[in-house]
């Protein structure tokens, strides 16, 4: 939902579940990557991380007067989705190509620009063809969130260090530009040991013009996900809403 909140990306908790062995051979990963060079290793990191098609991300994010984070389970062609602003909540599900909102009303302030409390807590379905689609679901799906995590710019590396546990190499550039963030730093960090999927990352920069950190972490990869359309929904046709 980047409009609401241009830095809650669908990019999970820190455990790191493998992918199949035969994604993983299928893609002839090699057993080391310490003595590849930085673009290398985010390649590979990437391609591993394609190979097992879906995961949970969870970011955290912090500027000045606020902090921000969501929890997405990230599909081929379904997500759901769990954020928050500060102390305001929503929840977002993206099924067979509609979005369905259900947010408290600060969020549904920030994401429409204007106070609509009557459509608070109370599911919305938004189809494809709404105006508002492509920033709500912006994202969400598996392909949308991978988009956002190698870093940009010319990159450098750490040697192997650890991380939550995990033996991990830090790849480090400017800022993803889907980020949305300007000015901006970022750094990914690789799982050592094969396959060598993306642990976590963290970026700072500015977003709006405000100073922001924001740090996401990945698990669950190759999990399959079902999520059932919520009961009592209201088209956004149906409402006031712009």
């Amino acid at each position: 939902m980047k409009k609401a909140l241009s830095l809650l990306v669908a990019i999970g908790v820190t455990s790191i579940t493998p992918i199949a062995a035969s994604a993983a051979g299928a893609l002839s990963v090699p057993a080391s990557i310490a003595n590849l060079s930085p673009s290398q290793i985010a390649t590979i990191s990437l391609a591993s991380a394609r190979a097992a098609g879906t995961c949970t991300n969870v970011s955290r994010g912090s500027a000045v007067g606020f902090t921000f984070g969501s929890t997405t389970d990230s599909g081929v062609t379904q997500a759901r989705e769990a954020l928050h602003f500060n102390t305001a909540t929503g929840e977002a599900l993206l099924i067979k190509g509609v979005a369905y909102v259900n947010l408290s009303a600060t969020v549904i302030n920030l994401e429409f620009g204007k106070a609509y409390p009557q459509y608070a807590n109370r599911w919305i379905s938004i189809p494809a063809t709404n105006k508002d689609y492509a920033s709500i679901t912006s994202g969400l799906l598996f392909s949308s969130m991978l988009s956002q995590v190698r870093p940009g710019g010319t990159l450098t590396k750490s040697k192997v260090t650890t991380l939550n546990g995990v033996k991990v190499i830090a790849i480090t550039g400017t800022a993803n530009a889907e980020l949305g963030l300007t000015a901006g730093k970022q750094t990914l960090f690789v799982q050592a040991a094969s396959p060598h999927l993306p642990v976590a990352l963290d970026a700072a920069g500015r977003s709006q013009g405000v100073p922001t950190n924001l740090t996401v972490t990945f698990s669950n990869w190759g999990k399959r996900f079902a999520f059932v359309v919520p009961s009592h929904v209201v088209t956004i046709a149906s409402t006031t809403l712009p």
